[in-house]
């Protein structure tokens, strides 16, 4: 298979990264997944042209990978993903590398247009997330990281437990 449908996918989500293995295959691409930094660098020789990267793995950065792509693959386009965007993040990871910074949830055709190079069409991709959404689905993401529990979660935030479920109150739709 040709280099330029070559993707590598590190993220430490099985889930997402089945998900967009799956995509990407579907569409003629040849996908490897590695879950953390060890795995990649235990990967054989690879000349991948794509990445995507997960900001945060488990208890590793996700920047860190970018080296270990670009040392094997030097013209490889690499896109970080993150649930949690920042500025500073984005700043760090074109600085190291990256052709791009998205925030999750991204969609295939969304990556397929950043990796041609292309501005995202639709708004909603880029921009359209409102941060009270974003700050919504992070915590939804760390509750669910915490199995439900709400004082484990509220501590992983940073929070108070009763800010937390105030929060939590504000989400639910009234009925």
């Amino acid at each position: 298979m040709r280099e330029s449908t070559s993707l590598l996918i590190v993220d430490d989500d099985a889930r997402f990264s089945e998900t967009l293995a799956l995509e990407f295959q579907e569409r003629g691409w040849r996908v490897d997944c590695v879950t953390d930094l060890d795995a990649l660098r235990a990967l054989p020789p690879f000349a991948h042209r794509y990445a995507v990267v997960d900001l945060r793995l488990r208890h590793q950065n996700g920047l860190d990978a970018l080296p270990l792509i670009l040392e094997r693959s030097p013209r490889a386009r690499i896109v970080v993903l993150t649930g949690y965007g920042s500025i500073a993040t984005a700043v760090q990871a074109v600085k190291q590398g990256a052709f791009n910074y998205l925030t999750k949830p991204v969609h295939v055709d969304d990556l397929l247009q950043v990796f041609r190079g292309e501005p995202l069409r639709s708004a909603a991709a880029s921009a359209g997330q409102t941060l009270a959404r974003r700050e919504r689905e992070y915590i939804e993401w760390v509750l669910a990281q915490c199995d439900g529990n709400i004082s484990r979660a509220a501590r992983q935030l940073g929070l108070h437990r009763q800010s937390l479920q105030r929060k939590l109150r504000k989400f639910t739709p009234r009925v």
